[in-house]
């Protein structure tokens, strides 16, 4: 019984300290990230009539192993752009979401362009 109660005091106090936030929120239970998918160090013109692009990939996978995992979608920057009528490309973002530690996660390109 002494063991029991030193386990649970044990788990209580990570989580109850910064601890459980990475192991819940960081690749844990939920995860949403957004991030630049290109570099461009010259400055980029934001214009009014510019035209906003979404792909999307999403990926269900068996948590044993890597070969048992499917992926639907596309995201790739050109088919992207083609299929929405973008031919200048200014800049684009990667947003990530996953849950259930890796279970389901899906990627999501945003273009960006003319």
């Amino acid at each position: 019984m002494n063991s029991l109660k030193k386990t649970v005091l044990l788990l209580l106090i990570l989580f109850l300290t910064g601890c459980s936030r990475a192991l819940l929120f960081n690749n844990g239970l939920f995860s949403h990230t957004v991030e630049p998918l290109t570099f461009n160090r010259e400055p980029t013109e934001v214009r009014a009539n510019e035209k906003l692009a979404k792909g999307r990939i999403t990926q269900f996978q068996y948590p044993l192993t890597t070969a048992l995992s499917v992926r639907l979608g596309k995201n790739g920057i050109g088919d992207v752009a083609k299929e929405h009528g973008i031919t200048t490309i200014y800049y684009a973002d990667l947003e990530r979401w996953s849950a259930a530690f890796g279970l389901w996660s899906s990627e999501i390109v945003h273009i960006y362009g003319q």
